[in-house]
């Protein structure tokens, strides 16, 4: 299998007081498979606790393993449908797992407002959104 053309994958998400902080990390996890969990405490608007996790995986195999997972699930034809709002000027292509579906080990894009919010930096050169847009384009399709 070819490497795929990605510096880095993010997840991240919020844990709200109201939510099991193990339930979400297990959301997370299927998500993104790969990376160390890292742990922040964070305040709300309100003074409400709120905890945000995010995996950070950088090593080609495990980004690849990640990949894997989500083209098993059908996530990238998904994310081809408007991938030009989803890639931004700095060469990463953004999107948002359902939380409560990754919970339960479905993987589909979220329409609400409480997803993992996944970002993924494109390996563009030169480093332009039209050239990382086509790159995304091509990863999406299979091309690469």
């Amino acid at each position: 299998m070819a490497k795929l053309p990605v510096h880095w994958i993010e997840a991240r998400v919020y844990c709200h007081a109201t939510e099991d902080e193990t339930r979400v990390a297990q959301a997370l996890e299927a998500a993104c498979p790969a990376g160390e969990t890292v742990r922040e405490s964070l305040e709300g608007h309100f003074g409400n606790p709120l905890v945000r996790l995010t995996r950070r995986v950088e090593e080609g195999k495990a980004i690849r393993s990640v990949w894997d997972r989500w083209t098993a699930a059908g996530l990238p034809e998904s994310i081809a449908r408007d991938l030009e709002s989803r890639v931004d000027d700095d060469g990463i292509l953004h999107f948002r797992i359902d939380k409560q579906a990754a919970y339960l080990e479905e993987l589909t894009l979220a329409q609400d407002t409480d997803p993992i919010d996944v970002r993924l930096k494109l390996m563009a050169f030169p480093a332009k959104p039209e050239v990382a847009r086509q790159l995304a384009r091509s990863v999406l399709a299979g091309g690469l």
